[in-house]
C-alpha cells in the first residue's frame, strides 16, 4: 500500500521539511516500519508512492535500534 522506497538518495538533493507539530508519533512509527522494515542509512520512503511527494529519510539509528527520520522532499534533477 504504502511502500514506495528510493535505495540511493543523494544527500545535496535533499531539503529537510520538519513539520514542527506533536500528534500520533505511534501510528505513524507504525506505518513506517510496515512500509521500510528493514531501513538503510541514507534510504527515503515515500508513504504514499508518489516521489515528488513529502518522503522519510533516514538519518541513522538510536542505540536501542530505533530509526532516526527526517521528514524532507527529494529534489529531482
Amino acid at each position: 500500500m504504502y511502500n514506495y522506497q528510493n535505495e540511493v538518495s543523494k544527500s545535496n538533493g535533499w531539503i529537510a521539511k520538519p513539520l514542527g507539530r506533536t500528534g500520533d508519533l505511534n501510528s505513524w512509527v507504525e506505518r513506517m516500519e510496515a512500509a521500510c522494515p528493514n531501513p538503510s542509512k541514507g534510504q527515503v520512503v515515500w508513504l504514499n508512492n508518489d516521489k515528488n511527494s513529502i518522503g522519510y529519510k533516514v538519518l541513522g539509528f538510536k542505540r536501542n535500534g530505533d530509526v532516526i527520520w527526517q521528514r524532507g522532499q527529494v529534489i529531482w534533477h
